[in-house]
């Protein structure tokens, strides 16, 4: 399989390496050979192995075993009808004991802590996701089917709600301006989350900053073309300041859908963003919280 070196390492590997977490993420509970992946990337597996871990900071299998840990915590305190052993199983583990003991080692807590003492973030980085205001008011949540979207998007990595976040936004705006790929006023920017803040770390948390295109434009340097599936989702509308929205979503995630009798998929959440609240007057984000569940 020929590799290529026509460009600088960061340019020609970073669309190739991104290509494999979007495969990792969506096809996590699968078994994922460092051959299966390294042919997603079109590079041959021992250069594949080496600019991942270069890239990443971490070796592809301790990504990938991240990232189930990752989504069996948030289905240990979401999907409350679920076994501790479906949830090892839909998660891509081999055993429940596997899982038990990949989960202590990572979490530093078993499953069943996590599952019984869900009010704590069991990496002890995220902000609490209950407290708030006394007189909050009930969430009005409503379930709607949204169609699958083709965007053009801009990935970080990092913590949500960042500098570098909002960065990658205003490179993709100027970038569709000058590409003619912002003319449609229903192209309405999405901020994708692939990581839950309550169980990765904020370092690694991967944020795709998108906008939604037309089957003719095509992704060009560090712009790259995805689709975001469709179907049903629980949707939170939210008109508050940038900061308090993470406080907000994490209500939908964590207050609303535990109580609602759904199920979260393992589709992306993500965000509808109809403002930059840096030009409203009262410097409010209007914002759809749109959370994938499964009906």
């Amino acid at each position: 399989m020929a590799d290529n070196f026509d460009t600088s390492p960061k340019e020609a590997s970073q669309s190739h390496l991104n290509r494999v977490t979007e495969y990792i993420n969506r096809h996590y509970p699968e078994d994922l050979s460092l051959e299966k992946l390294a042919a997603v990337a079109h590079f041959s597996k021992y250069h594949f192995h080496r600019l991942f871990h270069e890239y990443f900071k971490e070796t592809v299998h301790d990504y990938v075993r991240r990232v189930r840990l990752e989504h069996a915590a948030r289905l240990l305190t979401t999907d409350l009808n679920a076994s501790i052993a479906q949830i090892a199983e839909t998660c891509g583990f081999s055993s429940s004991q596997n899982f038990a003991r990949a989960f202590k080692a990572h979490f530093g807590v078993s499953p069943t802590s996590a599952r019984n003492n869900p009010d704590r973030h069991i990496t002890g980085i995220a902000e609490d996701r209950k407290d708030g205001d006394p007189d909050q008011a009930p969430l009005n949540v409503e379930i709607q089917e949204l169609p699958s979207y083709r965007v053009a998007y801009i990935r970080d990595v990092g913590p949500y709600w960042s500098e570098s976040n909002r960065d990658a936004f205003l490179r993709l705006m100027q970038w569709a301006v000058a590409a003619g790929a912002a003319t449609d006023p229903s192209a309405i920017p999405i901020a994708v989350g692939w990581s839950d803040p309550a169980t990765t770390s904020p370092d690694d948390c991967i944020f795709d900053a998108c906008i939604p295109v037309s089957v003719n434009i095509k992704g060009d340097g560090e712009i790259r073309i995805q689709h975001l599936p469709g179907g049903a989702f629980a949707i939170l509308r939210c008109e508050c300041s940038w900061e308090r929205l993470f406080w907000e979503s994490n209500r939908l995630f964590y207050e609303w859908l535990p109580l609602s009798g759904f199920r979260r998929d393992k589709r992306p959440f993500f965000f509808k963003c109809y403002n930059n609240p840096d030009m409203n007057p009262r410097k409010l984000a209007i914002v759809d919280v749109c959370l994938p569940i499964k009906l």
